[in-house]
């Protein structure tokens, strides 16, 4: 039996379907945006309990993660309070600035507004200034471990106070680095980077390879030991000496000798005084002027043997002087690039 009941056209059937699918999403959209706002709300509560315990480093965390959530322009007032709180002033002109673009409630626009005017005269700057000759292929300027944008070179650009380390890399070249200090307010830094050292145009030249000779040659071309150094009283000097002491003794005795003929002969002389005078003590005379005439001979022998001795002495000294006899080595040398012989040795 035929149905005569009127039927939708299909049409509309396709038109409601579509509704109902946008109404699903709509909804599920909504409960997403519900979800971020409760988190970013949760973050901006737990950010006002830190700054009420003074906190301030927590705090700001907090406000910047609601802020990452949802960018709503009392969050970023917040947060810019926050940060100069936290005396951050130039994070904080920034987030009032963020805020004053976003905020679409007047009191928000004004309170942003004034604040961002109140800190920009007390920021402080950096200007990294890269001369154009500087600029080498590859080129990375960063400020601690954070790279700076090439369109921030060579601008004054507003920084929080505190230490930094303004580096310069590039390949191929040498590294560069400087720390710098900036103050909290009213700082003006300018820091320029200069060119980087080409690594390969100061690469020091390579160290001589060295040729390894065998152990014969080398012991063969080592000097030979030297000798413990020689006292200068060698058994020759000392015969000098004893010859020389010998020699004085003998001029000694040589000498009492002619001194004791010289007295004789003066006695027997006084005895008999004219030899053609008969005289009663002239054998006694005549046996004294004897005994005189002997040591005088005896005088002569002893100056004679000192003498000699003397001679003697000098001779021995200089013969017997220690000698140190020059001591020589020759070996072969044998190199990949020349060959000889070494000389080598003490003279």
């Amino acid at each position: 039996m035929q149905d005569l009941r009127p039927r939708a056209p299909r049409a509309w059937i396709a038109a409601i379907d579509a509704a109902i699918a946008l109404a699903l999403l709509a909804g599920a959209g909504a409960g997403t945006a519900r979800a971020q706002s409760g988190e970013a709300e949760a973050l901006f509560e737990q950010g006002n309990r830190l700054m009420a315990e003074a906190k301030l480093v927590e705090a700001c965390d907090a406000f910047d993660a609601s802020r990452r959530i949802e960018p709503r322009a009392g969050t970023l007032i917040r947060l810019a309070e926050c940060r100069e709180a936290n005396h951050q002033l130039a994070s904080a002109w920034v987030a009032y600035k963020d805020a004053l673009a976003r905020a679409k409630d007047p009191r928000k626009r004004d309170i942003a507004g004034a604040k961002a005017r109140q800190l920009e005269p007390r920021l402080s700057h950096l200007t990294i200034e890269v001369a154009d000759d500087v600029r080498v292929d590859g080129l990375v300027i960063s400020r601690s471990a954070s790279a700076v944008d090439p369109a921030l070179w060579n601008r004054s650009v507003p920084i929080d106070g505190g230490e930094f380390v303004i580096a310069a890399r590039a390949p191929g070249h040498a590294e560069w680095r400087t720390s710098i200090t900036v103050p909290e307010a009213g700082g003006a830094i300018t820091v320029q980077v200069p060119r980087l050292v080409d690594v390969a145009l100061h690469i020091p030249a390579a160290a001589p390879v060295p040729v390894p000779v065998p152990a014969s040659i080398i012991a063969f071309a080592r000097p030979p030991p030297r000798e413990p150094a020689r006292s200068r009283w060698t058994t020759t000097r000392r015969l000098a000496i004893g010859a020389a002491g010998a020699g004085i003794a003998a001029v000694a005795i040589g000498a009492l000798l002619g001194a004791s003929a010289s007295s004789l002969e003066h006695d027997a002389f006084h005895a008999c005084p004219d030899p053609a005078t008969p005289c009663d003590r002239a054998a006694a005379a005549q046996a004294t002027l004897d005994r005189g005439h002997r040591r005088a001979i005896y005088a002569d022998i002893g100056f004679g043997i000192g003498a000699a001795a003397t001679i003697a002495a000098a001779a021995l000294w200089f013969v017997g002087a220690p000698r140190t006899e020059p001591a020589l080595a020759v070996a072969p040398v044998v190199a990949p690039a020349a060959a000889g012989l070494a000389l080598s040795g003490r003279f």
